[in-house]
């Protein structure tokens, strides 16, 4: 009888302060650490528009037996969606959805494409566009923001039934407290093909809990609040603010 392979812990979505689109307080470094302790193996960092490409931090995670693979939530068309071992030549190579196409095809097994929380109400989000672009997707990202009486995920379950497609649980971390508690198991030995194989024939299952009350109304706060309220009461943090907003409006509208 063939040994299984054995069943990684890992994260394809989350944030840290080297996104110069986000306003995070924790670095690469100090997540990579705290994944350390709780024994993940396999994290991808997808910051907005800009690929992870930093070779001393993809050593450090090596160095604590964890396989750091290149991400970017990338803007097609408006909208986000996130890309798995792609570099910035390529990220600024894709603008519509016929461009991230064409990477899947270049890509072959060596890509992996995540449709993040593709029904929340929100314009970057995917709506409409995941069904007109069904061939692009690899899996569906279950959302880590839901509560039991509130949870837009519901049509990301059908409609990943409807397409055949694997569910992923991520923690969009913008937050140390954010990371850990939501997460995908993988069936595959750590290395990235193995995990991208394992993705495509479904074999992952996906642990996102419900957010109370107080954990929801945190989360809200570090992913909305302090990136579009806080900088109205500090000069430092409006110019973050504002130079943010002006990468954010040229990614978007290239």
């Amino acid at each position: 009888m063939e040994n299984q392979p054995p069943m990684l812990k890992c994260d394809f979505h989350m944030h840290a302060a080297e996104d110069q689109m986000d306003l995070i307080s924790y670095t690469a470094r100090e997540l990579i650490e705290k994944a350390a302790a709780l024994k993940f193996d396999v994290l991808a960092f997808t910051f907005h528009g800009q690929a992870f490409e930093d070779k001393a931090v993809i050593e450090f995670a090596r160095e604590r037996g964890i396989l750091l693979i290149a991400g970017c939530e990338l803007f097609v068309e408006r909208k986000e969606v996130i890309a798995l071992n792609i570099t910035q030549a390529e990220v600024d190579r894709i603008r519509a959805f016929d461009d991230l196409r064409g990477w899947k095809q270049a890509k072959g097994d060596q890509g992996l494409i995540i449709a993040p929380h593709p029904f929340y109400p929100v314009p970057q989000c995917l709506q409409g566009q995941f069904t007109k672009q069904a061939d692009l997707w690899d899996a569906v990202e279950y959302c880590h923001m839901h509560t039991r009486w509130l949870n837009f995920n519901r049509a990301a379950v059908r409609a990943a039934k409807e397409h055949g497609l694997p569910l992923v649980g991520t923690s969009d971390a913008h937050e140390l407290f954010m990371f850990g508690d939501r997460y995908t198991l993988v069936e595959a030995e750590k290395d990235m093909l193995s995990v991208f194989r394992a993705i495509r024939r479904g074999k992952v299952e996906f642990v996102s809990p419900p957010h109370s009350f107080w954990g929801a109304a945190a989360t809200l706060y570090y992913m909305e609040v302090r990136h579009h309220v806080i900088h109205l009461f500090s000069q430092h943090h409006h110019q973050q603010w504002l130079e943010r907003k002006r990468l954010k409006q040229r990614l978007r509208a290239r």
